[in-house]
């Protein structure tokens, strides 16, 4: 009865290690990450007798978590999805309820100030006019100074949670690390058998890295885990962790760069809230705060000139109403030599919004979208009389570049926020035209339109008298002999006129300066149009249009980023319930396991005392 007594012992022995397995799934019911433990039985061998093999007991084979690694893996790729399109998804919306906030969007303030200027054309030589114009170009210029401060607050948050993110990881790498000692000598201690617990710890830790950054994870054959980025830069291997960092970019332009091992990899990383953040920054808050500075500088250059075109209430030519804004390069750290640029915007009909990356090879310079990589048009050599031109702006290069130097040109980035008023003198609004047109009485082709194409020359207001010698040709203040063409403009002293008929000899037009508070509202009527003129984008879009544009493009960012978020949620949602129907532990059934495993305890108990009561006859048998 010896076998009895030794099958007892092994049945005793298993089913209270699954009874205090089953009891140890049910502690831990609701802990995060904990994977339900099943205890896996095989029978001892048997021993043969000629009447045949006797079995000879239970041993418990191992304590298995019930868990699958495809649905692990799922699970880890949706957290780190879902996590990118949180982070992506709230600045996208912040963006959105900046922009078309009423109270804070530019809809309303530019609204009025072209509202302002309609309202002074209706009475050019009232102050109260003029200085309402420059109130609501106040008001326009703090909505734009307002919008960057608002934008660039969001960049310095995407920097601050970037380092706060990296920091996290690496303690979470750091600990992992450490784990994976644990697990391994667990292992090696006791005979390859897997420290469950442990494991649960570790795949808590994966899970967390796979929140904040993309991961892919190796199983090795020691039991640990390498961990890598999405880009492959390994975060742990083995018991050693690497860790990331952040630095200023290259450039110093603000913004940070992760790094691992001292190398910039931002361009490389995906997934997870750094994803999100990086992502946010690059498609979102760089595109808008350039969009936003490139209506800011549109805006002021076009007003401006317009303004110059005229004559203010103090019989001057019409100065600068805004300030201009200027773009900023910034020269590489790297850089060999001693040049810098001096950035300004040259055609608002050409500027595009984006940023550039220049290079000197030692003889000439090359640019390139820096977004994209993708090499852009550039011609001038780069000094004040010939600057370098790319997509609406004009660079001067002072001092002297080497060979591989590199710039980081950012033309309308910080435009919105250089906005302001260059005058708060009424007087300076010119609202009548620098010059006017008279027509001698019995001409036969009469004055079509005169407008100002070149504010600066200095004979723009000197009286000119045009007299045609015939149909073909005229005089300039009786001098000259130049053709005409029915339909082309005459162009003088900075001028241009067009006619309506066809002239004849002896046809006079006298172009003379405006006159001052005569009732002129030629130039005030030009700026309250030029919120709806075609300046932008080659002639495509308007002042008031883009500013639109840029509000629905928010606004349909923040929706598909909403539409991502969603699907992203349920792609998650989907993924740890189906973790949890094969990991999770249920109640119900680890109770009926419960039930199940104390009737075999007892059983196994009764095996053993029955043997031990036949033992005890067998010995009183011997006795007698």
């Amino acid at each position: 009865m010896t076998d009895a007594l030794s099958t007892g012992v092994s049945a005793l022995r298993a089913y209270q290690t699954a009874l205090s397995t089953t009891s140890h799934n049910i502690a831990n019911a609701n802990t995060a990450g904990f994977t339900r433990q099943r205890v896996e039985l095989s029978a001892r061998p048997a021993y043969g007798t000629g009447a045949g093999y006797i079995g000879d007991g239970v041993d418990v084979t191992t304590i298995q978590r019930i868990t699958d690694a495809l649905v692990n893996t799922r699970l880890q790729g949706t957290t780190s999805a879902q996590a990118r399109a949180d982070s992506y998804a709230s600045y996208a919306s912040r963006i959105d309820s900046v922009l078309s906030d009423p109270a804070m969007g530019l809809a309303g303030p530019m609204q009025s100030f072209f509202d302002a200027a309609a309202a002074l054309a209706q009475n050019p030589s009232s102050t109260a006019a003029r200085q309402a114009l420059l109130g609501s170009a106040q008001s326009l210029t703090t909505s734009f100074n307002a919008l960057q401060n608002e934008l660039d607050t969001m960049s310095n948050e995407i920097d601050t949670s970037l380092t706060a993110t990296v920091g996290e990881i690496n303690q979470y790498t750091d600990a992992l690390a450490k784990l994976n000692s644990r697990i391994v000598d667990a292992a090696a201690q006791f005979g390859g058998q897997p420290s469950n617990d442990l494991l649960d710890q570790r795949d808590q830790l994966i899970n967390e890295i796979a929140t904040r950054i993309g991961i892919t994870t190796v199983p090795q054959d020691d039991g640990s885990i390498n961990i890598f980025t999405g880009s492959g830069q390994a975060l742990v291997v083995g018991t050693t962790a690497t860790k990331l960092g952040t630095a200023p970019d290259l450039f110093n332009s603000g913004n940070l760069e992760l790094t691992w091992a001292g190398q910039p990899i931002t361009g490389q990383l995906s997934g997870g809230r750094i994803g999100g953040l990086l992502d946010a920054r690059r498609e979102l808050l760089e595109p808008m705060r350039n969009e936003l500075g490139r209506i800011a500088a549109s805006l002021a250059e076009a007003v401006n000139t317009q303004n110059a075109q005229g004559i203010d209430a103090l019989g001057r030519l019409g100065g600068d109403l805004l300030t201009t804004p200027v773009g900023a390069a910034y020269g590489s750290t790297l850089n060999a030599g001693i040049a810098t640029m001096a950035v300004a915007i040259d055609d608002i009909g050409a500027l595009d919004g984006s940023d550039y990356v220049f290079r000197f090879d030692g003889i000439a310079w090359s640019a390139a979208d820096s977004r994209t990589g993708a090499s852009v048009p550039l011609s001038g050599s780069g000094t004040v009389a010939d600057p370098l031109l790319v997509g609406g702006v004009a660079i001067t290069v002072s001092g002297s570049a080497q060979a591989g130097d590199r710039f980081l040109v950012r033309p309308t980035a910080n435009a919105a926020g250089q906005l302001g008023l260059a005058t708060t003198d009424p007087a300076r609004v010119a609202a009548a035209s620098a010059v006017r047109v008279s027509a001698a009485s019995g001409n036969t082709a009469q004055v079509g339109t005169l407008s100002v194409t070149d504010a600066s020359d200095p004979a723009l207001l000197t009286s000119t008298t045009i007299s045609f010698t015939g149909p073909n040709t005229y005089q300039i203040n009786g001098s000259g002999a130049y053709s005409y063409t029915a339909g082309t403009p005459i162009s003088v002293n900075g001028w241009s006129l067009s006619l309506s008929g066809t002239p004849a000899t002896g046809d006079s037009f006298s172009v003379s300066r405006g006159a001052v508070n005569s009732g002129d509202n030629s130039n005030a009527r030009a700026l309250a149009q030029l919120g709806g003129q075609n300046l932008l984008d080659g002639g495509v879009s308007s002042l008031m249009g883009t500013q639109s544009a840029l509000t629905t493009r928010a606004g349909s960012a923040a929706q598909q980023a909403q539409l991502q978020l969603d699907a992203q949620s349920a792609a998650y949602t989907q993924a740890k319930g189906a973790r949890e129907s094969i990991s999770g532990v249920n109640l119900d059934e680890e109770a009926a396991d419960m039930i199940r495993f104390q009737q075999a305890y007892q059983a196994a108990a009764q095996i053993i005392q029955i043997a031990n009561q036949v033992f005890q006859s067998l010995l009183d048998a011997t006795r007698g």
